[in-house]
């Protein structure tokens, strides 16, 4: 029996983020879903099966990733998808905000892409 790949979906609004992540991540041989919108996310959550993780950009030109992460939530209670939250801010805030959201990581931008590497490694075991 095969399994599938895991499913990863990147909310970011900049498609050169996108690139680089597809970069960092091909060794996990995962499904990369990219949206460039909160709502775009939301979208293709409501038709489609939840991913196996998400990775969320703090800083979008509609809702904030934790405005998108609060409507991700409402639409899956029962399944918490884990979510890395990537910022280029001081994250102190941005914790407070999202407390109570189930944040598995937070990574300040720039990252180090063998970092975000390890935490979905860790994230997909």
């Amino acid at each position: 029996m095969t399994t599938l790949p895991h499913r990863i979906l990147i909310i970011d609004d900049q498609e050169m983020m996108f690139r680089i992540l597809q970069s960092a991540l091909k060794p996990l041989g995962a499904q990369l879903i990219f949206s460039k919108s909160g709502a775009e996310a939301i979208q293709y959550l409501k038709t489609s099966e939840s991913p196996d993780a998400i990775i969320l950009d703090f800083s979008m030109p509609d809702d904030d990733g934790i405005e998108t992460l609060r409507k991700i939530r409402g639409l899956t209670p029962s399944r918490i998808v884990p979510v890395v939250m990537l910022t280029a801010r001081d994250q102190t805030a941005i914790r407070q905000d999202a407390e109570g959201l189930s944040i598995h990581s937070f990574m300040t931008k720039p990252f180090s892409p063998s970092a975000l590497l390890g935490v979905l490694q860790s994230i997909l075991r």
